[in-house]
């Protein structure tokens, strides 16, 4: 690309995005990240998108430590992480996950950027 250099990317780009689409009252992943064997990943920023906002609950899992649960939004909402909050070890998960309330059909989309190195 045009005036971009090689040298100002770091890493190899991650770019996830997935759906969830159903009833289950029970935590389902919508879009999730494994780190690579032999990587460092360096999350970037995650991303939410619900067709019923009051009837979706999220849920925010990286490395095994939940960010967040049963969080309701009222809008997409994308959370940034700048660069160097997360140094994920190779076979690290970011999961971002979704339920319905009450068993209410809901359609939710998620992503998931950063890259690897």
């Amino acid at each position: 690309m045009p005036g971009i250099t090689p040298s100002k990317f770091r890493g190899t780009p991650i770019a996830k995005v997935d759906r969830y689409s159903g009833t289950d009252t029970d935590y389902q992943t919508v879009v999730a990240w494994t780190v690579t064997t032999g990587k460092i990943g360096d999350l970037k920023e995650v991303s939410m998108v619900s067709n019923n906002y009051t009837k979706t609950h999220f849920r925010l899992v990286i490395a095994e430590v939940a960010q967040f649960a049963d969080k309701t939004i009222q809008a997409p909402l994308s959370l940034p992480f700048p660069e160097g909050t997360w140094d994920l070890k190779p076979a690290d998960v970011v999961v971002l996950e979704a339920k319905s309330s009450d068993g209410t059909s809901i359609t939710v989309d998620g992503s998931i950027t950063g890259a690897e190195r």
